[in-house]
C-alpha cells in the first residue's frame, strides 16, 4: 500500500469520526496524565539518546496518534463553524 493509500485511509476514518461524535466532544478529548507524563519522559529520554528500540516504537506510535488526533480535531474545527 503506497503512502498516499494510508493517508486516504486515514482521512477516511477520520471523516467517520468526525460524524459520529458532536465537534464539541471530539474538541475536548485529552490524553490522560499518565499518557503524557510517559510521552513526556520518552521525549526526554530520546534528546538524552538513551532511548531503547522499543521505547523509539513507543515514542513514534504516540507521535502518529498524535498527528492523527490533531487532524481529527481540525476536521472538528471545520464542522462546527459550517454548521
Amino acid at each position: 500500500m503506497a503512502a498516499a493509500d494510508i493517508v486516504s485511509v486515514y482521512d477516511e476514518f477520520l471523516e467517520y469520526l468526525a460524524r459520529q461524535a458532536r465537534p464539541e466532544q471530539i474538541l475536548a478529548f485529552h490524553a490522560s496524565e499518565a499518557a503524557q507524563r510517559r510521552a513526556d519522559e520518552l521525549t526526554e529520554r530520546n534528546k538524552a539518546g538513551k532511548l531503547t528500540d522499543e521505547e523509539a516504537a513507543e515514542l513514534e506510535q504516540m507521535l502518529q496518534f498524535n498527528r492523527m488526533v490533531s487532524r481529527l480535531k481540525a476536521k472538528a474545527m471545520k464542522a462546527r463553524h459550517h454548521s
